[in-house]
């Protein structure tokens, strides 16, 4: 994962840098550097868990509110994990299974189309030989399109443009 400076930190945390600093100065991890400091999100989001969440707070107010700084700094991991690509949605990949098993049933569904005039004059061991050609031929080109991973990344940026153009 990628580090972030002091700005984007306030903004993903939605704080203000005096408040970046005082973290600092009670602890928070931070790298410094000749630019400045940079952090990891997810060490910061421990650091923020642990100094808000497990220290003693007799007050009701005062552990709500940082209940909710905690489950802020989270959503906030989740939305830089999704911007950065390293998530993705839900529908997205249940779209993606939707497409993969329409061309797997498709591609099943095509064989005896491909193979009925070849079979009609051929021996019943033939015949078993050809159908178990074809189907191994046929899964195969399906399995070598989907491990390719770009292919999958053409999938899923299809569909995508498809959620984009498509009314809601």
């Amino acid at each position: 994962m990628e580090k972030l400076n002091s700005s984007q930190l306030s903004k993903a945390f939605q704080v203000s840098k005096v408040t970046i600093r005082n973290w600092i100065d009670r602890g928070c991890p931070h790298e410094k550097s000749d630019k400045g400091n940079s952090f990891m999100l997810s060490e910061v989001i421990d650091w923020h868990r642990s100094r808000y969440l497990k220290s003693v707070q007799p007050d009701e107010f005062q552990k709500s509110k940082a209940t909710r700084e905690h489950f802020k700094a989270l959503l906030t991991e989740l939305e830089y994990k999704e911007r950065s690509g390293e998530l993705i949605s839900s529908q997205d990949v249940k779209e993606l299974m939707f497409d993969t098993a329409r061309l797997t049933r498709d591609a099943i569904l095509n064989i005896p189309n491909r193979l009925s005039s070849l079979l009609a004059n051929q021996n019943r061991d033939k015949i078993h030989e050809m159908l178990t050609q074809e189907l191994r031929q046929s899964l195969e080109n399906l399995a070598n399109k989907f491990v390719n991973r770009e292919s999958l990344e053409n999938i899923l940026n299809e569909s995508e443009v498809k959620n984009e153009a498509s009314p809601n």
